[in-house]
């Protein structure tokens, strides 16, 4: 459980911003799509395999204590495509 709350939450989570950031920005002539894409297909592999080991690597830490820090490196992408966008 701790896994997919630890993991597969944060990759959904990036993977929606994704997604929101290039339908925002179809056909307006903005690269900030396109740069949210090429961000997000490195940015969510790597961030799934870094919360991955560390939750591994914590196994007799409580849920909650290991949870916390992947969904807050999970949150480094995000902030980083809605900076795009407000730039572009």
């Amino acid at each position: 459980m701790r896994y997919i709350i630890g993991v597969l939450i944060p990759i959904l989570l990036q993977s929606f911003v994704v997604f929101i950031v290039i339908a925002m920005n179809t056909g307006n002539g903005s690269w900030a799509g396109l740069a949210a894409f090429l961000l997000g297909m490195f940015a969510i592999p790597a961030t799934g395999i870094a919360n991955f080991f560390y939750i591994r690597a914590r196994k007799d830490r409580q849920t909650f204590s290991v949870i916390w820090p992947c969904f807050l490196m999970a949150l480094i992408m995000p902030i980083i495509v809605l900076l795009l966008v407000i730039i572009g």
